[in-house]
């Protein structure tokens, strides 16, 4: 994994006042120096051992407050130390391993503050993620789901994506990927950006959201090519090891189903504007094959009518592409957000503790990879 990110920097001779009295219930935006010289405060850093904290009063609510240098706050640890800890666990660093780490620069902090230190920034990362959705509208959407283990239990984790952007957006924990489940993950995110538009692989379930919410549905076409090529291969193989009569009213033979599984694989991959009409043709060649009795295999022809109704019945799904600008007719935005920032860096782990640490380690990682290149970890700190 390679993420370029800024780490806080320390300003020991730089302050921030609050913009109104850090007491609850107090909105007072005046206040005046209570001592002059400054608190001497121990800090945790790679360069700085000790900064001075500047005592305030509030004019409104006369009590004081401390105002901490840049980079600094009531913490033992400085920012940069901390976010310097969140990126070593990030890149694929275990908590032991990051503690050594910094143990050898000369900065010792324990696991436990280590594993403390990504939980708070992954909490403040979905702050900024939930602070971000109703900012802008998002047209386009992409789902999808990936799997991970709790405590050595498999759980399904659902993302949704900016497709643009590939920002994440969303995420839960659920129970299996089934249409209900999903529905509950996407519904809320959708309404909050204005989808117009989700794109996802072929489950069926996605069909259904889709439907349910009212948007446009973009069937992953790298997804369909694949799985019509898989099947292709297996019904061509089972005709060939099984040597199944064609059934009554089947108006095909051995060699003209391998001919339509050729044609089958083309249409998706070349997708042509006379594709409903192919479809519609190849459907009724094979309409009549029989499903198999309880029990037994389905035969080839009976799953070449399958095949050919699944294609016919999604087509429209299969092109929106080609009816709409700006879509590539894929789902990589999910793909590249789960590969790159929700699995690469489980690889490195033997599961989660916590479903929480899910939500906060997975929305901390696509954060910053996201923004690789351009994210400043300041503002985790703020």
């Amino acid at each position: 994994m390679r993420i370029s990110v800024r780490l806080p920097q320390v300003k020991p001779d730089e302050y921030r006042m609050p913009e109104s009295c850090p007491y609850e219930g107090c909105k007072g935006q005046h206040y005046k120096p209570h001592t002059q010289k400054g608190e001497d405060k121990p800090t945790r850093d790679m360069k700085i051992e000790r900064v001075k904290a500047q005592r305030w009063r509030c004019l409104r609510c006369k009590r004081t407050f401390r105002v901490y240098p840049t980079g600094v706050s009531q913490a033992q640890q400085s920012d940069r130390l901390k976010a310097l800890s969140v990126l070593l666990y990030v890149l694929g660093i275990s908590y032991g391993g990051v503690s050594d780490v910094l143990a050898a620069l000369g900065v010792a902090i324990g696991k436990t503050t280590v594993y403390r230190n990504v939980q708070e920034a992954g909490v403040a990362s979905r702050g900024k993620q939930r602070q971000e959705l109703g900012g802008s509208a998002r047209a386009v959407i992409g789902t999808d789901a990936t799997f991970v283990k709790v405590q050595g239990v498999g759980v399904t984790v659902q993302i949704v994506v900016d497709d643009e952007t590939e920002d994440l957006l969303g995420l839960d924990i659920i129970v299996s990927e089934n249409e209900e489940a999903i529905l509950e993950v996407v519904r809320d995110i959708a309404e909050e950006v204005e989808a117009e538009v989700i794109i996802s692989d072929d489950l069926d379930a996605y069909k259904n959201v889709a439907d349910a919410l009212g948007l446009d549905h973009q069937i992953c076409r790298s997804h369909v090519k694949r799985n019509v090529d898989d099947l292709a291969v297996s019904i061509s193989n089972q005709l060939g090891r099984l040597k199944e009569p064609v059934p009554r009213g089947v108006r095909s033979s051995p060699e003209r189903l391998r001919a339509d599984l050729d044609v089958l694989q083309n249409l998706v991959r070349e997708r042509p504007s006379d594709a409903p009409q192919m479809l519609k043709s190849l459907y009724h060649r094979y309409k009549a094959a029989p499903a198999a009795k309880k029990g037994q295999r389905h035969t080839v022809w009976y799953r070449m009518r399958m095949l050919v109704t699944r294609l016919w019945e999604n087509w429209s799904r299969l092109t929106l592409d080609q009816r709409r600008e700006n879509l590539n007719g894929t789902n990589n935005s999910s793909e590249r957000v789960i590969g790159w920032w929700a699995k690469e860096r489980y690889r490195t782990m033997r599961g989660y503790k916590r479903t929480e640490s899910i939500r906060n380690v997975v929305t901390l990682t696509a954060r910053l990879g996201a923004r690789s290149g351009h994210y400043d970890m300041s503002e985790l700190y703020l």
